[in-house]
């Protein structure tokens, strides 16, 4: 469908005007210009559909990248015919980012690259929308428009950091006081007791003291270094407005958290609230657990209370359990803690994504007082309690506990 442009209504104005006039004075030059003037309009709004028709479009975009990166992507212009060139063609494209490219000519058969820098402003999976091509040659007279399809997807993980913090889990051994599990014989770093020396067994565990004192080789016993599981729950209820949205934060505290996890073996299950159940990651990798954050959407319900008792059953045995959640007024710290009460010996994180920092005007974020005093009961209650703000280094964040 071709839609006359503000010049194209200009001249079928003016054309009528003409014979208006040439009428009136009966004058022939004046028929003659408006009959141009009106065939001009008739040959600029047949060409442009003619110019989109025959186009193909192929957009060569990364698979992924993160929030705040800067993305190159290629659109390939390919003019399908083998007779006609394709003039001033307009493309529009949403993928990642909206941007604009204009391509003067395209002859027949020949395939141009208009390339383009997106930026990813916040996380998520983008799936390949049409490229809307549009095209007002030969005089911009009509302007004619048509959505060309372009597959393709691209996930854009959240913004992470590297995280120095859980010193706790700095390495791979538990100790005993602190384990929900009962010690192990085997190999580690924690002296448990001595045996007398079975074949297999290395000689720099022997106990030389005791091997004295018996007469026959006597070795040492260590406890097995059993790494610490983890769990992390994501609040999804509700969000906020602008390019970084607090379940953006959100996602951004626990992909760095899962990266820490896994560059230091410790085994990680995510959980948040999805569209109709709780969702949830277990075991995953780096891809998979960024991917799965990059797809997690606000919903408008439970409250993080109710997600955290209805994810006690999919994080089974915990021995650090991670919250990232907005101060939301839902969230309130008694009931809070009395779900948190299910997980027993676990050490308990909590970093407090400050909504009115990201949406002042939203009237369900906590103000600056109501989080202070959320974070201190936390911290009396042995919750260790980081606070993040928009704007602020999150590594930064991420150091000191509040």
């Amino acid at each position: 469908m071709v839609r006359p442009t503000k010049r194209g209504v200009g001249l079928v104005a003016g054309s009528f005007v003409m014979f208006a006039i040439g009428t009136n004075i009966q004058s022939g030059w004046l028929f003659v210009l408006a009959s141009l003037l009106l065939g001009a309009v008739a040959a600029g709004l047949l060409m442009p559909p003619l110019m989109v028709r025959r186009v193909s479009i192929q957009r060569h975009a990364p698979a992924d990248a993160h929030a705040g990166d800067d993305l190159s992507v290629d659109l390939l212009v390919t003019n399908i015919s083998d007779r006609r060139t394709l003039l001033s063609l307009t493309l529009r494209d949403a993928h990642v980012s909206p941007v604009r490219a204009f391509i003067p000519r395209v002859g027949p058969n020949e395939t141009l690259i208009a390339g383009t820098t997106r930026h990813a402003a916040r996380r998520g999976i983008v799936d390949g929308e049409p490229v809307r091509v549009s095209s007002q040659a030969p005089f911009g007279i009509g302007r004619a428009v048509r959505s060309v399809e372009a597959p393709g997807r691209t996930v854009i993980y959240p913004r992470v950091v590297s995280l120095s913090w859980l010193p706790d889990l700095a390495s791979a051994t538990k100790p005993l006081q602190s384990s929900t599990v009962q010690a192990r014989k085997g190999t580690g770093q924690d002296f448990i007791g001595i045996r007398e020396y079975r074949l297999g067994d290395s000689m720099r565990h022997v106990h030389w003291p005791s091997t004295a004192r018996r007469g026959s080789l006597v070795v040492r016993e260590f406890e097995q270094e059993l790494p610490r599981r983890m769990g992390v729950i994501v609040d999804t209820s509700n969000d906020t407005r602008g390019e970084e949205t607090a379940l953006d934060l959100c996602c951004s505290v626990a992909g760095s958290v899962a990266l820490f996890s896994l560059a230091n073996a410790h085994p990680l299950t995510m959980t948040a609230q999805g569209a109709e159940a709780l969702t949830s990651m277990s075991d995953g990798d780096a891809v998979e657990s960024l991917t799965w954050l990059a797809g997690l959407s606000p919903q408008n319900r439970p409250p993080l209370p109710e997600t955290i008792r209805a994810s006690a059953a999919a994080l089974g045995r915990l021995d650090t359990l991670v919250l990232a959640f907005p101060t939301w007024r839902d969230n309130s710290v008694e009931e809070l803690l009395f779900e948190l009460a299910a997980f027993e010996q676990v050490q308990t994180i909590a970093a407090l994504v400050d909504v009115a920092s990201l949406d002042a005007k939203n009237k369900r974020g906590m103000q600056a007082a109501e989080v202070d005093r959320l974070a201190a009961q936390l911290s009396a209650n042995d919750v260790t309690v980081f606070r993040v703000t928009a704007g602020a280094d999150l590594a930064a964040c991420l150091e000191q506990p509040a």
